[in-house]
Parts: C-alpha cells; sequence; structure tokens
C-alpha cells in the first residue's frame, strides 16, 4: 500500500513539474521576447547616433544581425552574410516603415536565418536605415531549456523523499505495531508488559474515542482540501491544454497567462495554509518568543494593507499605545494581517476597519472590528473551523480560502490566550484576541 501511495505521489508530483514548466516556460519566453526586443532596439539607437556622429562604423557584435540599407533599398553591408548576395530589402515592412517614419521594427520568420527574428530599424542622417535583427527563442525552445532542470529537481526531490520516508515511517509503526487500540489487548500483570507502556495504550485508546467523535469534521476537511486543490488545478490544465493546442488567440494570451498565475497564486496560497495548520496539529510551529511593541507590529501591518483597503475605499484606523509583548513576533504578524485582512475582504465599500491594542489584567488585548456585513448567529459558533465559510461564492471571490480565522484561533491557543467573536449581520463583526502578556 506504501508503495502503491507514492507511486500515485510521484505520477501527481510529475504532472505539476509539467505544469509549471509549461507555465514557466510561457512566462520565460515573454519575459526573454521582451528584453531581447529592448536590447536590440537600444542598440539600434546607440549604433545610429554613433554613426551620425561620425564615431563608429558598423560592425558585427556575433549575436546581433546588423545591416545598413541605401536610399533604394540595396543591401551595402551585412555582419553575417555577404551584401551583394541579399539582394533588395526596399519590400521589407520595417525598412519600409524607417524610409517613412523614421523607424520600423517587425516579427518575422526570416528564410536566411532559418528562424523566428526581430527586426529593428532607424534611419540615419545620410538617408540610409541601419537595421539590428535578433533571432527570438520559440516557446517550444524554451520548454526545452527548463524542462531538464525541472526533471532533474523532481527526480532529487522524489529520492530524498522517499528515503526520508521510509525511514520515518519505520520508526514510527515499529513501537506503535506493539501497541493495541483498547487496554483489554493487554494483560497489564503480564511479566513480558511493560509498565510504561500504559500511558500510552491509554492515550491511544482516549484518542480512538475523541476521533470517533471528530470523524464527520475530518471528512468534510478531507473533502473540502480536495476540492480547494481540484478547482485551481482544473482551471491550469484546461487553459494550458487550449494554449497548448493553439486554440488561443495571439492577443488573449496575456489574458490566458494572467488567469493562469491567479489560479496558481490561489493554489499556493491554499497549500500554504494547510502547511500552517499541519504545524500546529503536529506542534511544530516554533516558540522562538522575543519582546516587542505589539502597537508599532500593528503599525506596519496597516502599511502592508493600505493599497488594498484604498482600493475599497476602507478607512484604516488604529487606537492604543506602545504595548511591549513577550510572543513569537512572526506569528502574532500573522494574526493581525488575518484579521484587518478579513475586515477589508468582508467589509463595505466605504466601511471601516479599527484595530485596538490595549492591556487589561495582565493579557495584550488585540481587537479588531470592522463595519461589514456581519456574521449571521446561526453561523458564528462554527466560524474558527477550516474551511467554513458562510457565504462559499462571496469568499472565493475575494481570494479566501476559509482557512484565516482557524489560523488566527491557533496562534491565540498557542500563546495560551483566548479568542472571542461579536459580529451582527449587515453592522460589522469584532475579533478579540487575548494574548498573555509574560507568555515564555
Amino acid at each position: 500500500m506504501q508503495k502503491r501511495i507514492y507511486i500515485n505521489f510521484s505520477i501527481l508530483i510529475l504532472f505539476c513539474v509539467l505544469l509549471l514548466a509549461g507555465l514557466f516556460s510561457l512566462l520565460f519566453f515573454n519575459a526573454t521576447r521582451a528584453q531581447e526586443m529592448d536590447g536590440t532596439r537600444n542598440k539600434a539607437y546607440l549604433l545610429a547616433a554613433m554613426i551620425n556622429q561620425g564615431v563608429g562604423t558598423p560592425s558585427s557584435n556575433g549575436t546581433t544581425r546588423i545591416t545598413l540599407i541605401s536610399p533604394s533599398g540595396a543591401v551595402v553591408y551585412d555582419s553575417h552574410f555577404e551584401a551583394e548576395a541579399l539582394g533588395s530589402r526596399a519590400d521589407r515592412e520595417e525598412v519600409m516603415q524607417a524610409f517613412l517614419t523614421g523607424f520600423g521594427e517587425s516579427v518575422r520568420y526570416s528564410r536566411t536565418l532559418s528562424s523566428y527574428t526581430f527586426y529593428y530599424a532607424i534611419m540615419l542622417e545620410n538617408g540610409y536605415v541601419l537595421r539590428l535583427s535578433r533571432t527570438l527563442y520559440s516557446l517550444g525552445e524554451v520548454f526545452t531549456i527548463i524542462m531538464p532542470t525541472l526533471v532533474i529537481i523532481t527526480i532529487i526531490v522524489m529520492t530524498i523523499a522517499y528515503a526520508i520516508t521510509r525511514t520515518l515511517t519505520s520508526r514510527i509503526i515499529s513501537p506503535l505495531s506493539k501497541i493495541g487500540l483498547n487496554d483489554n489487548d493487554y494483560d497489564y500483570n503480564d511479566k513480558d508488559f511493560y509498565e510504561e507502556l500504559r500511558p500510552y495504550v491509554q492515550q491511544i485508546n482516549s484518542q480512538k474515542q475523541q476521533m470517533a467523535t471528530q470523524l464527520n469534521l475530518r471528512r468534510e476537511f478531507s473533502a473540502n482540501v480536495s476540492h480547494e486543490l481540484k478547482t485551481p488545478l482544473t482551471s491550469i490544465s484546461a487553459l494550458s491544454e487550449m494554449m497548448a493546442n493553439n486554440m488561443v488567440k495571439t492577443e488573449d494570451i496575456a489574458q490566458f497567462s494572467s488567469k493562469i498565475s491567479s489560479h496558481a497564486r490561489r493554489l499556493i496560497n491554499v497549500i500554504e495554509d494547510i502547511i500552517r495548520l499541519s504545524e500546529f496539529d503536529e506542534s511544530k510551529v516554533e516558540r522562538e518568543f522575543t519582546m516587542f511593541d505589539v502597537f508599532d507590529l500593528a503599525k506596519s501591518v496597516i502599511s502592508a494593507l493600505q493599497d488594498k483597503a484604498d482600493e475599497k475605499h476602507v478607512v484604516l484606523e488604529l487606537l492604543g499605545e506602545p504595548l511591549q509583548l513577550t510572543a513569537n513576533n512572526r506569528l502574532i504578524d500573522e494574526l493581525l494581517f488575518n484579521l484587518v485582512d478579513n475586515g477589508i475582504k468582508y467589509n463595505k465599500e466605504g466601511g471601516s476597519v479599527t484595530i485596538g491594542i490595549s492591556k487589561e489584567e495582565g493579557w495584550c488585548k488585540i481587537s479588531v472590528a470592522d463595519t461589514g456585513i456581519g456574521i449571521p448567529e446561526e453561523h458564528q459558533s462554527r466560524i474558527f473551523e477550516r474551511f467554513y465559510r458562510v457565504d462559499n461564492s462571496r469568499s472565493k471571490r475575494t481570494g479566501g480560502t476559509g482557512l484565516g480565522l482557524s489560523i488566527v484561533k491557533h496562534i491565540t491557543e498557542h500563546h495560551n490566550g483566548k479568542i472571542s467573536l461579536q459580529s451582527t449581520e449587515r453592522v460589522g463583526t469584532t475579533i478579540d484576541c487575548y494574548i498573555t502578556l509574560g507568555t515564555s
């Protein structure tokens, strides 16, 4: 079974690698082409200026082809070929534009160079036209360049993951295989039974009972994870296949690339949030606590989200005063960011989000209140559950993963704190997080 899981996992990884290779190839292809074209234009202007001032002459630099064309269209110089063998270039699009307007450019397949080439022509003061051309990579060539590196990285990662998985699995399963799931599985008076195992057997039995009460929640969580990951992957796959099969117009490629990028960002956000919650579940979250001013931290969070608030005309306000807190700076920053971000997302146009920092009987109280849509009373008891959304369609439109408030709750509990919510539908929501000032 373990091998079957690993094989399926490997197939999924390979699929993702191919998908990412196509996406990165497209992005790299567009960026490289634009860079090469800009570089050719700049070289043309620089060389033209030097020729006009009499301080330079056309010469080959190996990568860029330079051609000098007379007013009649005849080639008088070419850095890569014999000028006499090239004939007239008066009918070339970029040359005609240069004679008419002073400059011109075009991208086309060059029979001389046997590749797609970018041409840029500029008229000199003496009436001649200076033309620079540069071969452009095709999308297939870019994919070929990127793919070997991704394959090597994938093989290395999969090999390391397989070795670690086997080692960890063996170490975990070996001792657990000797422990039953019920106290009755053991005769505690048996001379071969280790008394030290008693608390572990009892703990496992207790966990089994807890798992039975949480089975429905786990099934719901698994279904939500599958759905949240499948949706963007399906969209990315469909868009990529359309582009790969030339079903997309040239003018629509940028729009399709933007959609792929958007779905990829959503997929990354969901995965990062799931990993973060997994770290809390496994008690792997760092406990590197330091002393810092939580009021200053709130200022930085407001600064980071100010543009997003301005787009929705939401006013961000910070109340309170400097307050020293001993806690994990990065986690408290994440807590503040999630709460304020939610306050903006689910607010009304022209609303406000108020962040309060105060000290209350040994607690640092972090309060975030918005004037948004509010949460219906019947949903409030479940709002901190993973993937729970009051309005699925609205949450997805705003980019929410349904995990932000669950992460906030975990961060609060990680600092031995407590959290409360007050909300009225169509009026607003206030979430208060209490963090012990002396947490260590």
